[in-house]
């Protein structure tokens, strides 16, 4: 799905109506930096964009149901995939430090990214959805960018229990092993690799292992998931590091002054543990934002779950 190099431009050169998820490369305005956008459909539309950044386990666009449906109901899905986690550069590596995960520079670097992608494409009163460890960069992002006017932070990690509902167990145990030294750092990351390389589909089916929703999901979209996997080869031990140390770590207690000032919704799914659930809810009451529960899907939640997801958009968007 790695796109060839190209300027942006309305219409982008070389689109492929069957496959209208193509990823493409993007430079960003006065800049040498490339990132990797999907413009659904290929062109900018009148529609409302619905901006997706890619959280650490997925990093590919959602299926084409699901961005034909929010076509269907007045949204553009224009998915960018997260620096490093493709085939584009990563943050420069002295940006992926302990020091500067730890005092924000890297999260506030790459929130700095895409407040410039949506200059260079354009986008206004964007609709941003962030998932899992990608909503770090959201929640900044809704306060650096006049032109994001919703966020939605789907299934947050923002809550120090989080480790608690992290299965299966294994996957916990090699994701505390990066955090640990950089010696563990390579040798869970290398793990990671050849796990997925060796079967992909069994690896994200334990992963989703808690939610029926989210099996049904990969089981139904396995060459998307065989994308990811392919993905996930390019990351770099510092970038794996850098966005579990901030979503796991560094960033679980949101400032409830700064979420009273922006217009958000959580999204979680109740196909998760009792824990979870209560927590994320008590989170949502402390950070003052409406939460909506789907009867599916738990780490990929908007997309199990579509109908949810504009249900929670006209509740508290009014719709387009």
């Amino acid at each position: 799905m790695r796109g060839v190099k190209a300027e942006y431009s309305e219409t982008i050169e070389g689109f492929d109506e069957a496959n209208p998820r193509h990823l493409r490369r993007v430079s960003l305005s006065d800049t040498s930096i490339e990132m990797e956008v999907m413009i659904h459909r290929g062109r900018k539309s009148s529609l409302r964009p619905l901006l997706i950044i890619n959280s650490v386990e997925f990093p590919i666009p959602p299926s084409t149901e699901f961005c034909e449906k929010m076509w269907a109901a007045g949204y553009q899905v224009i998915f960018c995939r997260r620096p490093g986690f493709g085939g584009v550069a990563g943050l420069p590596d002295v940006l992926l430090t302990k020091e500067h995960v730890k005092d924000g520079a890297a999260i506030a670097t790459e929130a700095a990214l895409f407040a410039l992608l949506m200059e260079t494409l354009e986008l206004k009163d964007v609709i941003l959805l962030g998932l899992g460890t990608s909503n770090s960069i959201c929640y900044r992002l809704g306060q650096l960018s006049s032109n994001v006017s919703f966020t939605v932070f789907a299934n947050p990690l923002t809550h120090p229990s989080i480790w608690d509902v992290i299965r299966p167990d294994w996957l916990k145990r090699m994701i505390r092993q990066t955090l640990l030294s950089k010696g563990g750092l390579k040798i869970a990351v290398r793990g990671l690799k050849a796990v997925l390389r060796r079967d992909t589909h069994w690896f994200y089916r334990q992963f989703a292992q808690k939610s029926a929703g989210d099996v049904a999901y990969v089981t139904k979209h396995k060459a998307d998931f065989e994308d990811a996997g392919q993905a996930l080869q390019w990351i770099s031990p510092k970038t794996f590091y850098y966005d579990l140390q901030m979503s796991l770590i560094e960033d679980t207690e949101w400032d409830p002054n700064v979420t009273s000032q922006i217009n958000a919704a959580l999204l979680a799914g109740v196909e998760t543990t009792e824990q979870f659930k209560t927590a994320i809810k008590n989170e949502a009451g402390r950070l003052g934002l409406p939460i909506v529960f789907a009867q599916s899907g738990d780490l990929f939640v908007p997309y199990a779950s579509p109908d949810e997801l504009l249900r929670l958009l006209n509740e508290h968007v009014g719709g387009t």
